[in-house]
């Protein structure tokens, strides 16, 4: 144990918490709202359906100025998925107009209410679900969710809840907390889960420095299982099982590149404790023109945009499927001889974009991959299709034709994409416009955001 780096840590970290932590009078507001809109969701919701308050205001583990407020209206078991919906989306209106305040109906596993009150002062959102003590009693995925909040406000000291807020603030600095699908980072309750598994902060960024996959951990019983039966059955070479439901890895949505992020940023800190590392690079919304102008000449890359609306539906459901058709298109572009260095996929509201930067490139010619010439006849067919081709060559015993480019640059390629390719479920990029060097105003702040992690560790 290095003494003198645990007293650095221990000094960043009560520096850090004082610009980070509710104060009482913020948390007793928060308390004194979130019981009167209980007041109204008592006057709202049968008796036989229990109100109970989860997320991280529930947990204690809450930023200030940043209240995760879930309320959940339990129904007893046996109620079918669909009327526990239903009847819970019914409650959260009929609330919503007693407080006088407005709701948005928002889609995660199944629908329900986020309820603006207070004059917007207050967020909640109304989540029905069934009540259980066992998860395998689950009627919905969210069931488990009060069960959580038992188990962290059963082991957790205050302490404790101080250094998940210290754990969430750094992994917000570096863009890799959220379990959002876009961003692929640790939730709020995987950050209570690390802390909690490791028994302190510094042991679990000490334990995240020298990460190796796969790595299976059981916080229920704080120890690492070795059993390659667990990897197997979970799928996954990072999994975190949920304390309160064996079967599940509480870690599945966390992406392979924000596990790897997590190892830089938790071996520098552990090397060499600065406070900076908790602030990360910040950025106002009247500078992201200037700061991606200065980007671009400072990389030398030219930026190609593929801008388009979506439909209104979650973010959940369209980001994935940008991404997937995100990724065609740069294999579309590499396959046909260009060099990408960054992709990026932005989403506000129903705008969206294909982020591609490239060194700038002209290609008269390509070189075309073949087949494998000892494949019967493969060699003499790749030929004869590509008859006006520059010359061909072998490879160990691959054939290779040199084309002339038909689309010499990467815009002329981008217009150029093969429709269907365009085209995916929720997303059709037919007729988005392709720009070079030009962002739309109402998607830069989202870009340099998504440039400043792919580029910052």
């Amino acid at each position: 144990m290095d003494k003198s780096r645990d007293a650095a840590a221990k000094a960043i970290f009560d520096r850090v918490l004082k610009d980070i932590k509710p104060n009482t009078e913020e948390i007793k507001d928060l308390r004194h709202r979130i019981n009167r809109l209980i007041g109204v969701l008592k006057s709202a919701v049968p008796k036989n359906v229990e109100i109970r308050v989860a997320g991280s205001m529930a947990r204690g583990t809450n930023l200030k100025g940043d209240a995760d407020i879930d309320i959940f209206l339990l129904f007893n078991s046996g109620i079918s998925k669909d009327r526990l919906v239903k009847m819970g989306l019914e409650y959260g209106k009929k609330a919503a107009k007693i407080s006088g305040g407005r709701y948005e109906i928002k889609y995660a596993e199944h629908p329900y209410i986020r309820l603006y009150a207070d004059n917007d002062a207050l967020k909640a959102d109304l989540v029905p679900a069934s009540k259980i003590d066992d998860p395998e009693d689950m009627a919905t995925a969210v069931d488990r969710t009060p069960l959580h909040t038992e188990f962290i406000n059963s082991h957790f000291n205050d302490r404790q809840r101080d250094e998940v807020r210290l754990l969430k603030y750094l992994l917000k600095a570096h863009k890799i907390y959220g379990a959002e699908i876009r961003t692929g980072g640790f939730s709020g309750y995987m950050c209570e889960l690390l802390v909690y598994h490791y028994g302190s902060l510094i042991n679990a960024l000490d334990a995240a420095a020298r990460f190796s996959m796969p790595l299976a951990l059981d916080p229920a019983s704080r120890k690492e299982i070795t059993s390659p039966e667990v990897t197997k059955r979970f799928s996954s070479d990072f999994i975190v099982i949920d304390p309160v439901d064996k079967n599940r890895n509480a870690a599945a949505g966390v992406s392979k590149e924000s596990i790897s992020r997590l190892l830089i940023l938790a071996k520098q800190f552990t090397d060499r404790p600065r406070i900076g590392q908790f602030y990360g690079r910040g950025f106002s919304s009247t500078k992201v023109s200037v700061l991606l102008s200065k980007f671009a000449k400072d990389s030398g890359l030219d930026t190609f945009v593929i801008e388009s609306s979506f439909p209104d539906k979650s973010e959940d459901i369209i980001f994935p499927q940008l991404r997937k058709v995100g990724r065609l298109i740069e294999d579309y572009l590499v396959k046909n001889g260009f060099v990408v260095y960054l992709s990026m996929q932005v989403i506000k509201g129903r705008s969206g974009a294909l982020v591609f930067l490239a060194p700038p490139q002209t290609l008269v010619s390509r070189m075309l991959k073949g087949p494998d010439v000892f494949v019967k006849n493969a060699s003499q067919q790749f030929m004869s299709r590509h008859k006006d081709a520059l010359g061909f060559t072998v490879t160990d015993s691959t054939i290779y034709a040199l084309q002339r480019s038909d689309r010499p640059t990467i815009e002329a390629a981008l217009r150029g994409i093969p429709r269907h390719m365009l085209v995916h479920k929720d997303i059709d990029l037919r007729k988005a416009n392709v720009l070079k060097n030009s962002v739309p105003e109402g998607l830069r702040f989202e870009l340099y955001a998504e440039l400043l992690k792919k580029t910052t560790i």
